[in-house]
């Protein structure tokens, strides 16, 4: 009760009344005031969306023949190659001057005759010389065996004629003796003579007779000593012409005209047959072996079976201009079965180019493949899930292509797009169907063939017929 009746705490409650009070005053008073402020506002005016226009750049179709291009790598080397080695023995006796590597010698220079015979008209000098002594020494050693043989054939020529006379004049003493033994043996039967003087005219018919029989036997042994002569003197001259061409092979002279890579022989060194003296090497022509994939492979080889040579062009490397032009002369029968390659050989005269192609420079190849007729080549990058944009009265285009070959950065259209059609290059990760776009730069495909590094098409090339 006394509680209830203390004046502090009845004070303390009426003031929070109060300020309760004047709290909810307040927030009413200041909503009145924000309605009639926000009253006073002017509503603002509706404006319409616009559409968004998408900067982008396009790439140009063009409908041409393309020559295709077959890229690939490989060493060069010498078209006639040849280690000359010796082929007699003996000692150096004689250099060329020049005999040394990197020198450049010349082969001697032949025609041939109307008769069909080849003699040399402007002969070389000798690189090597070994002592010819030996050999000349057994030329002179077969010839005076030939001289002896035609000897002995002379007078076997001349026993046979002896032997003939004597075969004659035996055969006529043999007649002879037949007249005296006829007469004796008549005398005989009449009586007139002995049987002594029949018997010793028997004997003595009998030994012409038997001379005759050995003459004879005699004769036909003619032939076989004939025989046997010529066989001698065909040994005989088989061992001189041999002698003659050791004589000959003392002198080592280029094969043909080239430059000497390696010499390995000196004054004075003794030689066997078959040691190396020296390497030449003939650069006028130089072939490059090239290992193309069989798809490759196959193309090239269809142009040489029309009997078309396919141009090259040779480069340092992939980015450097070509340096060197050739033609494919022909292609390997079999391919690797390690590496499913076949191997296809480039022909370079060295007359025609501006700078010899030396051997064992490692070049790149960019063989002239068949040429793809009325083709469209594209960026492949502008190509997405069979679709690409084509810009067209200021909007993006979806339109659905066929899709060929890949060649690079390029991608052959076999159907969708023709010639003008301008296919947008960038944004399109957000371009919609029938967005608005604005063509800030058009490409070409020349433009897209300088960015790449090794080109696998040519552009502009005539269809062949």
């Amino acid at each position: 009760m006394a509680d209830e009746n203390n004046p502090k705490k009845t004070r303390g409650w009426l003031r929070i009344v109060i300020s309760v009070i004047c709290c909810i005053i307040a927030l009413a008073g200041g909503g009145m005031v924000f309605q009639a402020l926000a009253s006073l506002k002017e509503k603002p005016q509706q404006s319409e969306v616009e559409e968004k226009v998408y900067k982008v750049d396009v790439f140009e179709a063009e409908r041409m023949p393309l020559g295709e291009v077959i890229s690939g790598f490989g060493t060069s080397r010498a078209y006639r190659e040849v280690v000359l080695s010796a082929e007699v023995g003996g000692r150096v006796v004689e250099k060329h001057p020049s005999l040394k590597a990197g020198a450049h010698v010349v082969a001697s220079t032949a025609e041939v005759d109307s008769q069909g015979r080849t003699r040399s008209t402007t002969p070389s000098l000798p690189l090597i010389r070994i002592d010819p002594e030996t050999y000349i020494q057994r030329v002179s050693q077969a010839t005076s065996r030939i001289a002896e043989i035609d000897a002995e054939v002379k007078v076997l020529a001349e026993q046979e004629a002896n032997n003939q006379r004597l075969i004659k004049k035996a055969a006529a003493d043999v007649e002879v003796y037949k007249s005296e033994f006829q007469r004796i043996e008549d005398l005989g039967k009449r009586g007139v003579t002995s049987k002594t003087d029949l018997t010793t005219a028997r004997l003595e018919l009998e030994r012409y007779k038997q001379s005759v029989l050995n003459l004879e036997n005699e004769t036909r042994l003619f032939p076989v000593r004939h025989l046997q002569l010529e066989r001698k003197r065909a040994t005989a001259v088989s061992e001189l012409e041999t002698a003659q061409l050791d004589v000959a092979r003392t002198e080592i002279r280029p094969p043909f005209s080239g430059a000497l890579s390696e010499v390995m022989v000196e004054i004075g060194q003794n030689l066997r047959p078959g040691d190396p003296l020296v390497k030449l090497l003939d650069l006028d022509v130089i072939e490059v072996p090239i290992p193309l994939a069989l798809g490759d492979y196959e193309k090239v080889a269809a142009l040489l079976k029309a009997g078309d040579n396919p141009t090259v062009v040779l480069a340092r490397n992939t980015t450097s201009p070509g340096q060197w032009t050739g033609i494919i002369e022909r292609v390997s029968p079999q391919a690797d079965e390690s590496t499913r390659t076949v191997e296809v050989y480039i022909r370079v005269e060295n007359a025609d180019q501006p700078i010899p192609l030396l051997p064992g420079t490692f070049v790149n190849a960019r063989i002239q493949g068949p040429v793809i007729p009325d083709a469209v080549a594209v960026p492949r990058d502008c190509v997405t899930s069979g679709m690409v944009y084509v810009a067209d009265q200021g909007r993006a285009i979806k339109r659905r292509i066929v899709r060929g070959r890949t060649l690079q950065s390029l991608v052959l259209i076999d159907e969708g797009l023709e010639a003008g059609d301008q296919i947008i290059l960038t944004n399109l990760d957000i371009l919609d169907d029938r967005a608005l776009v604005d063509v800030q730069q058009t490409r070409t495909l020349a433009d897209e063939l300088e960015l790449i590094e090794v080109p696998l098409v040519i552009p502009g090339l005539a269809q062949p017929n």
